[in-house]
């Protein structure tokens, strides 16, 4: 019989399960630490542009304004329509501190080229209701995308356009988005949130992998076989060209990467800069070809 004095004998599955219990314990604190910490962040992320009163038929093209649901949230579309409804048609997910009134330059630039074009704002951008959040723009998204084939039902090929902020709301949607575009752009988009948040001074380098990832631009565009026009300015002060380049060897598909020199960020929509910027993509919409 142990001595009384003696330490009592320590059960080797019990001291296991112990230690086992304070490695999940502190594995679950971590998964909340970081989920808070992505809640935080996710309500900075987003920067909504205000609404704006220019709508494309200021510029002397009709469109059609008009509302959609996303969950419980009513969002606002803008669209015209090419004179030749066979023409091809193309849906714009905007960047972020825009609206619709910014992009009624380019609605009207697209007409008088021959294409119809849908953009809308995301929750809570514009004129649209709700808050901004990562499950929100996913909702968002697929609205639209429902909203514009509805609208374009005899258009020759349907394209899908992501600008900056738009280059995470379409690719975590993509594969999901029925019928299936004909085609894709990315304009000024980034690699990853996580990356997007380090370059754009939200988040310290050194913090940034405690933050979930979700819009991994990278991981989804490699699953695509959608042909993919990415457009970038070797000079964009926002998100580094090197996303862009990153994102073209990523694709598995058809792509191209067309590079700018000296263009802005938001050159899409800003007057000085958007025959330049838009050219290519004309041409891409128009042919189908690459």
């Amino acid at each position: 019989m142990p001595s009384p004095l003696a330490p009592p004998a320590q059960n080797p599955a019990r001291r296991w399960l112990v230690g086992a219990a304070g490695l999940a314990g502190v594995a679950v604190l971590a998964g909340v630490g970081r989920l808070m910490l992505f809640y935080a962040m996710e309500r900075d992320a987003f920067v909504p542009g205000p609404a704006g009163t220019l709508k494309p038929d200021d510029l002397g093209v009709t469109s059609r304004q008009f509302a959609f649901a996303s969950g419980d949230r009513l969002l606002r579309g803008s669209f015209v329509a090419a004179e030749d409804p066979a023409a091809p048609a193309l849906s714009v997910f905007h960047g972020d501190e825009e609206s619709l009134a910014d992009w009624a330059p380019v609605q009207a630039l697209l007409h008088h080229a021959g294409i119809s074009s849908f953009v809308f704002d995301y929750s809570g951008y514009g004129a649209s209701t709700g808050r901004p959040t990562v499950r929100h723009l996913h909702q968002d998204a697929l609205a639209a995308y429902n909203q514009f084939r509805a609208a374009t039902p005899n258009a020759a090929r349907h394209y899908v356009m992501a600008y900056s902020l738009g280059s995470g709301v379409l690719l975590d949607v993509v594969n999901d988005l029925l019928p299936v575009p004909d085609g894709m752009v990315i304009g000024a988009g980034f690699r990853s949130a996580r990356s997007a948040a380090v370059v754009t001074g939200k988040v310290p380098r050194w913090m940034a992998w405690m933050l979930p990832d979700p819009w991994n631009n990278i991981r989804r565009i490699r699953k695509l076989t959608l042909p993919i026009l990415l457009l970038h300015s070797r000079q964009d002060e926002t998100i580094p060209f090197h996303d862009a380049e990153c994102m073209a060897r990523a694709a598995h598909g058809p792509r191209r990467l067309e590079v700018f020199e000296d263009l802005p960020h938001n050159a899409a929509i800003e007057a000085p800069y958007m025959n330049r910027f838009w050219t290519p993509v004309i041409a891409y919409l128009k042919s189908g070809k690459l």
